[in-house]
């Protein structure tokens, strides 16, 4: 009875080593912990500047006039006009240029485009110069295309108009514009022109 009480006990010795083995044996490992925190990033920055290209510390407004009529020149755009009595008149002979400045001053790259409105109710027969042609129409908001501004870019928006002193000075008004016709517009001196423009800026993906 003795011996086997002595058993008992030696089995249960045993058991309790492995177990003890087992236990410890969870804890003899290699371990390592990688914690990494995400760089941070704040959001690009959208900004643009209009100004005159004569005066480009003054910035234009979302909401701005340009002096298209009352610089008035010469019909080569240049030239100072002197036959006109005063600014805001147009007269065959006549033109005149305004050269804005767009300042991509953002983070990112963009496109531009520029859509004109031009009211002429009694036809004066104004051309504008675009893309080296003189044309009767600027582009409207279906007809303008974006052009790109990229950060940090400078892209000039030029707007110049002439009133060919004769027809065959025209390349579009050769059937149409002639003195009867410029005659009758001066006789009445009421008719007017008008052109707004409108620059739209938007992000290119």
């Amino acid at each position: 009875m003795k011996n086997a009480k002595m058993t008992i006990v030696a089995v249960l010795v045993a058991l309790v080593a492995v177990t003890t083995y087992s236990v410890g044996g969870t804890y003899a490992k290699y371990t390592d912990t990688f914690e990494g925190t995400s760089d941070t990033a704040r959001v690009a920055k959208w900004a643009f500047e209009l100004t005159n290209k004569e005066d480009s510390t003054t910035k234009l407004g979302k909401t701005f006039t340009f002096d298209l009529f009352q610089a008035l020149k010469e019909a080569d755009g240049t030239t100072a006009e002197t036959d006109v009595k005063t600014a805001g008149l147009v007269a065959p002979g006549t033109g005149g240029k305004v050269e804005l400045d767009l300042f991509n001053d953002s983070e990112v790259n963009a496109q531009y485009k520029v859509e004109y409105t031009v009211t002429n109710a009694g036809g004066i027969p104004v051309e504008f110069l675009v893309n080296g042609n003189w044309v009767t129409a600027l582009p409207n908001n279906t007809d303008a295309a974006f052009v790109a501004i990229n950060s940090g870019a400078t892209e000039t928006v030029t707007i110049q108009w002439r009133w060919a002193f004769e027809g065959k000075d025209s390349e579009n008004y050769t059937a149409t514009q002639t003195d009867d016709s410029d005659t009758l517009l001066g006789t009445a001196g009421t008719d007017t022109i008008k052109v707004e423009a409108k620059v739209i800026v938007e992000q290119v993906d």
